[in-house]
């Protein structure tokens, strides 16, 4: 990772924030891959319950557990996870909020997919920004293995998570997709 206030000045954070329509949320929020916390201090001052922020690096907890603090929060729980190798730990259908934010570039996409699946709750949401290709970005994978919303949507289509309009490009180098847990039935 960048050092943390270069990387913060990579994302609109107020725009995403607002994009993610949080006081539409009654359930938990979950952050995989929160980092320095970036998105987890604002969404955790937006909203009123629990945020899970989840990383698998040790020092990346440590630095946003201390910008929590500094915010004074007291609604954010930490895990230290390798969310890929051993899922959240959560509960089935009780999440409300996923956030998967730059980190849909590795091969086991769909297997964050699946997961963020399994905890949601019927018409929760999965909201994911990454990097776009369209446009020359200071940082962030290749190119090539950026997805685009037509991978998101191919990973996710066995998954039960429906697209219902709200993608759009989120200033200046990221694009944004939420998807809605549906009826499997």
């Amino acid at each position: 990772m960048p050092e943390e206030t270069y990387w913060n000045s990579l994302f609109d954070v107020e725009t995403i924030v607002k994009w993610l329509d949080l006081e539409r949320i009654s359930d938990s929020v979950v952050e995989i891959g929160c980092g320095y916390g970036t998105f987890t201090v604002p969404v955790a001052r937006t909203f009123s319950g629990i945020v899970h922020a989840f990383d698998i690096e040790p020092a990346m907890i440590r630095r946003t557990k201390q910008n929590i603090r500094r915010s004074r929060l007291r609604n954010v729980h930490f895990h230290d996870r390798d969310v890929v190798e051993k899922g959240t730990g959560l509960g089935t259908e009780s999440i409300g909020m996923v956030l998967l934010f730059n980190i849909l570039h590795s091969n086991e996409k769909v297997l964050l997919l699946r997961e963020a699946s399994r905890i949601l709750k019927l018409n929760g949401r999965i909201a994911m920004i990454h990097w776009r290709k369209d446009v020359e970005t200071p940082r962030g994978p290749s190119v090539e293995s950026r997805p685009d919303p037509k991978v998101i949507l191919d990973s996710a289509s066995s998954l039960n998570l429906l697209f219902t309009g709200n993608s759009r490009i989120l200033e200046p180098y990221h694009w944004g997709m939420q998807l809605t847990k549906g009826d499997n039935g």
